[in-house]
């Protein structure tokens, strides 16, 4: 058997042993670390990811029962929510019928890991991230959450539901976001919230709030990006069907050229468009898909939303960062509105990694979870893999650049 072989087959089928020895090599936090070795521990085991959750509602009812107390709740219209490339989400009414408790029907989400993930992530730090930033930058309240899923067959979180829109209706339906059109109206009143939102994040003062499930990286190190780096090299040997020599290259210039966090801030790793939703006033009135959040240097969200991958045409095909203003504009007015120097060349390292993080997504965990049906996006996964090619050609652009 080759060695190419082995490897594949540790990943269809990993034995207890393997999984020690991926853990060792890529070190990453205890949390991440945890939702990897379990999605291990489950592949070789797990069923086929199911369409069918008609038998959600039963294991619903009773968790929300524990949760408030009450016997005598309604939940309807229990119902699959689309979109969401990586969680399973489904939207309900609950009605309780103690008024002190809520006096009308409330319209609340579930937010559910599928079998496995393009992304594997925690949701109990999900929940803390969102519960730390309400109130500080629009996101929905949390409600209840069921780590390990233990009540409800899978981890899963439930918050309130928001109203509102995530793309303008032009008549053309954009894949999570890639390339998506903003009207100049739409620019014009959503592009400074955009900015000033992600400049409010990276201020929130996350040593006083509860994330637990986090660990904090020590300042003035390269800490913080080696647990970080770790988390995607750990999903690309994990889950690849196929080697590259790119990805080798990209991580050994990453593993060389890792930049000191003077400052820990919050990042919340995936902020860009498709990640924000807005109301008929045209006020973004949600911030989405907080589950790769960390504590790091700023400069990762700024490279990732003004990513030429989510960029986005204006009318003279110029293309904008996450559709809404020019990369050297969103610059600077995120410079003006937060205080921080943005530091090129740290920008271009985070710009190496982002494109690194893409290609992990598409062309490796992606194409896993499609090729195992542990997904119930496993045609979009497929549709997506090609956006790995993407990855592996931008990778290969900026590291000639850098050398």
């Amino acid at each position: 058997m080759s060695l190419y072989t082995e490897l594949q087959a540790h990943r269809a089928k990993p034995s207890s042993e393997w999984i020690e020895e991926v853990r060792k090599k890529y070190p990453t936090e205890t949390a991440i670390d945890e939702v990897f070795t379990r999605k291990l521990h489950k592949r070789g085991h797990a069923l086929e990811h199911s369409m069918n959750f008609s038998k959600l509602l039963d294991p619903l009812t009773r968790f929300i029962k524990k949760q408030t107390g009450e016997d005598d709740i309604a939940i309807e219209n229990l119902q699959r929510l689309s979109g969401g490339a990586s969680k399973e989400q489904f939207t309900f009414e609950l009605t309780l019928p103690n008024p002190g408790v809520a006096s009308r029907k409330r319209k609340l989400m579930i937010r559910m890991d599928p079998q496995e993930s393009i992304v594997e992530t925690h949701r109990l730090r999900e929940y803390q991230l969102l519960s730390a930033a309400y109130g500080e930058v629009p996101v929905p309240e949390m409600l209840w959450i069921d780590a390990n899923g233990e009540d409800l067959g899978q981890p899963a979180l439930i918050a309130e539901f928001l109203e509102g829109t995530v793309q303008p209706d032009t008549g053309s339906e954009k894949f999570s976001g890639v390339g998506m059109y903003f009207p100049p109206a739409h620019r014009q009143a959503l592009k400074d919230q955009f900015v000033e939102i992600l400049a409010r994040i990276h201020r929130i003062d996350w040593r006083n709030k509860e994330l637990s499930s986090f660990e904090v990286p020590r300042e003035n190190s390269t800490e913080a990006v080696e647990k970080a780096l770790g988390l995607w090299e750990r999903a690309w040997n994990e889950d690849t069907l196929s080697a590259h020599p790119i990805m080798e290259r990209a991580a050994l210039w990453l593993r060389e050229n890792m930049p000191i966090v003077e400052s820990p801030i919050l990042v919340h790793g995936d902020y860009r468009s498709g990640n924000f939703m807005f109301d008929k006033n045209m006020n973004i009135n949600a911030i989405f898909d907080w589950e790769l959040a960390y504590l790091g240097d700023f400069h990762d969200d700024l490279a990732w939303a003004s990513l030429p991958l989510f960029a986005g045409p204006d009318e003279e095909g110029n293309y904008l960062a996450s559709g809404l203003l020019e990369t050297e504009a969103f610059l600077a007015l995120y410079q003006d509105l937060s205080g921080n120097k943005v530091d090129p060349k740290k920008l271009f390292f985070y710009q190496v990694f982002s494109f690194y993080k893409i290609s992990v997504i598409a062309a490796a965990t992606g194409v896993r979870i499609a090729h195992g049906r542990k997904t119930h996006l496993d045609a979009m996964m497929n549709l997506a893999s090609g956006l790995g090619c993407v990855g592996f050609s931008e990778l290969n652009r900026l590291l000639d650049t850098a050398e």
